[in-house]
Parts: C-alpha cells; sequence; structure tokens
C-alpha cells in the first residue's frame, strides 16, 4: 500500500499541470460559456470528453502493463520515463525558441484569431454532438498523459486500482471544464467572468507556465528512468 502513494502523487501533480495550463480547452471552455445554453453544451464536453480519454487510459495503461510483462522486470517503463520526458524537455526548448507556437493567445482580453476564432464561432450555439466530440478533441492523449499512464502501469495494480487512478488524472485534467458546469448551474450570471478572471493568470503566462512546466516535469521523469535503470 505504501509503495502506492509516490504514484498517486505523481498522478496528482500531473493532472493539475494537464488540467490548468492553458490549451485550446480553455477557449472551448469559454466559448461554451457564452453560448446560449451554457449548462448543457459543457455537460456534453465535460462527459464525452472525459469518457473518451478514460477509456484510452486504461487500455493504454494495460497495454503498457502486458508489454513490460512480456520484456521482464520494469526496463519498458524506464525507457518509456526517458524518452517521453525528453521528449518534454524537447518541446519545451522548441516552445522557448518559438519553433512551436501555443494554441492560446496571450491576453485573454484579446480578440480570438485563426484556430481559435473558428472554434469559437463554431461554440456559439453548438449541437450535442459538436460539443461532445469538442470534448474528445480537445483532449488527445499527449506527453503528460502518457507519462501517468506510465506511472499508473508501473506498479501492476489491479483493474479497479488502475482505473481509479485514471479517474483521478481525467478528473484533474477536466478541472476548469468541471468547475464551469458547476457554476454555470450554482450561479449562471457570474460563471463567465468567474472562470475567466480564475484562468487569466495562466492565460497571460502560458509560455512560462508551459516552458518550466514541461522542463520540470520532463526532467524529473528522466532522472527517474535513469535511476531505475542503474538500480
Amino acid at each position: 500500500m505504501a509503495g502506492a502513494v509516490p504514484v498517486s502523487i505523481e498522478v496528482i501533480i500531473l493532472g493539475l499541470f494537464s488540467g490548468l495550463r492553458p490549451g485550446t480547452s480553455t477557449v472551448a471552455v469559454l466559448a461554451l460559456l457564452k453560448s446560449r445554453e451554457p449548462a448543457r453544451g459543457l455537460l456534453f464536453f465535460t462527459v464525452a470528453g472525459f469518457v473518451f480519454t478514460w477509456s484510452i487510459g486504461v487500455l493504454v495503461v494495460f497495454g503498457f502493463h502486458g508489454a513490460d510483462r512480456a520484456i521482464g522486470g520494469s526496463t519498458l517503463a524506464s525507457v518509456l520515463d526517458i524518452v517521453l520526458g525528453a521528449a518534454a524537455i524537447v518541446l519545451a526548448a522548441s516552445l522557448h525558441r518559438g519553433w512551436v507556437k501555443p494554441a492560446v493567445r496571450h491576453s485573454p482580453s484579446a480578440p480570438s484569431t485563426g484556430r481559435a476564432a473558428r472554434l469559437t464561432a463554431r461554440l456559439r450555439n453548438p449541437a450535442a454532438g459538436l460539443a461532445a466530440a469538442t470534448g474528445a478533441l480537445t483532449h488527445i492523449p499527449g506527453i503528460v498523459y502518457l507519462l501517468a499512464l506510465n506511472a499508473i502501469a508501473t506498479p501492476n495494480p489491479p483493474v479497479v486500482h488502475a482505473g481509479l487512478e485514471v479517474a483521478l488524472y481525467n478528473t484533474l485534467w477536466f478541472l476548469v471544464p468541471l468547475v464551469s458546469l458547476v457554476l454555470v448551474i450554482a450561479r449562471p450570471r457570474a460563471a463567465l467572468e468567474s472562470v475567466e478572471a480564475a484562468t487569466a493568470w495562466v492565460r497571460r503566462h502560458e509560455h512560462a507556465v508551459l516552458v518550466v512546466g514541461l522542463l520540470v516535469v520532463g526532467g524529473y521523469v528522466v532522472v527517474k528512468g535513469t535511476a531505475s535503470l542503474l538500480t
């Protein structure tokens, strides 16, 4: 039981980073808050996205476990940590150098442009299917999610435990839409203003948040994976 605690902490940290970092999902949530039926749109967005990512997560966890058992020991988990951690560091460097551009604009008050503008326009009065599809498409698993799934799979957890760990990560990943949905139901008139105010600082500092966050996460798992291989 004690061995599961560090994994849970790692999953929580990675989940919070995924949930609070700026991204296309934040743009979608703010657009849905401005629609005619924000609660309905956010409900479909959140439920469909959560089910989609949770299903993929559980499949990947047991795929990692099966591959690791075939190889023997924890070699695969350590190699994945090193490879994915290195990829996170490369992505951080690319963002810092300007080779990769974030999807979210720096100023919350600035007009939307490009992909953000198109997404906002489509979600002004979305059908249930569009809101649901957007919830899934704005949460395509990336490097951070794979790192969390690798951490969950490493101790070879029981099915129920693995499912709960994946659900924990996804709950944190969907923190902004979940909180927005609660606010729309409890305080409909103040929901948009509250969410915009809560996310304003992160959106203004998105470059630093992404670069530093990816460097820290990438560096940590590279060191962890390397240490595991050497011991």
